[in-house]
């Protein structure tokens, strides 16, 4: 990949500066690590997930109308870049620009990937948009994983099959790595949004690190807009990058294991 060796330095600089910045938080206390998928199609609501002060890391699909508009904007409002990389699902729901899928030949999924990397600013690691078929391939992930080596970036499997296996191919890599653990709006109704927002804070407060994925949904946003801001629960937050697994188990403790859909 051109400039793969500069690419991948930055990635790391920014990484570290990221860990930085969130070291003052980490205690024994559990964490939440809020992920809002699925910006760049639209402007304002994506402005509007950047904006909550609960959401610490954006997903940003690449090759999209505002991907590097909005990307630009959460790295200068402090969020964590991610690239949400639309992969083949079991439904065959159609991918949009850059998806990735094994039929189309490891050349084009390589280049799909490489075109996505080049063109979300600021990312710093990546994750799986839908992807019930390619997070289950073993080899396919190989390809992806072998390029995100490359470049430095971390990988968050959005766990969208419960028969995933991409987050073992990461480790496999020696990829820092992490997992969805809730998904805040499955359903887009108000009781189940608080419900899964309750169970992350319950989850928190008794020590646990949680990642949690929404979406740009009018609801979601509507409920991230009504809370309150409780300095105590504002402190559990922190961006994805400071709960990643490391192959290093010494240096860094394992966190965000397998724990059911």
């Amino acid at each position: 990949m051109p400039n793969s060796s500069l690419r991948f330095l930055l990635v790391q600089l920014m990484l570290t500066v990221l860990l930085s910045s969130s070291a003052v938080f980490v205690s024994a206390q559990g964490k939440i690590v809020l992920v809002i998928d699925d910006l760049g199609n639209q402007r304002r609501a994506g402005r509007s997930v950047i904006d909550s002060p609960w959401v610490t890391t954006v997903a940003i699909m690449p090759g999209r109308p505002f991907t590097e508009e909005l990307a630009q904007y959460a790295f200068a409002q402090g969020k964590e870049i991610i690239i949400h990389m639309p992969m083949s699902n079991e439904t065959d729901f159609p991918l949009g620009p850059l998806g990735l899928n094994r039929v189309d030949g490891k050349a084009t999924l390589t280049e799909n990937l490489h075109t996505a990397l080049a063109g979300v600013p600021h990312a710093v690691g990546l994750s799986n948009h839908m992807g019930s078929r390619l997070t289950q391939d073993r080899e396919a992930m190989g390809w992806v994983m072998a390029m995100l080596k490359q470049v430095g970036f971390y990988f968050f499997d959005s766990r969208t099959v419960s028969t995933t296996i991409a987050y073992q191919v990461a480790a496999q890599y020696q990829l820092p790595w992490s997992m969805r653990n809730i998904f805040l709006d499955h359903y887009r109704t108000e009781d189940f949004i608080a419900q899964q927002w309750h169970l992350a804070l319950t989850k928190a407060r008794q020590g646990e690190t949680v990642t949690v994925i929404g979406h740009p949904y009018p609801e979601t946003l509507r409920f991230l807009n009504n809370l309150q801001l409780d300095p105590s629960d504002l402190a559990l937050l922190l961006p994805l990058s400071a709960v990643l697994n490391y192959a290093d188990k010494v240096a860094r403790p394992l966190r965000n294991f397998p724990q059911g859909l």
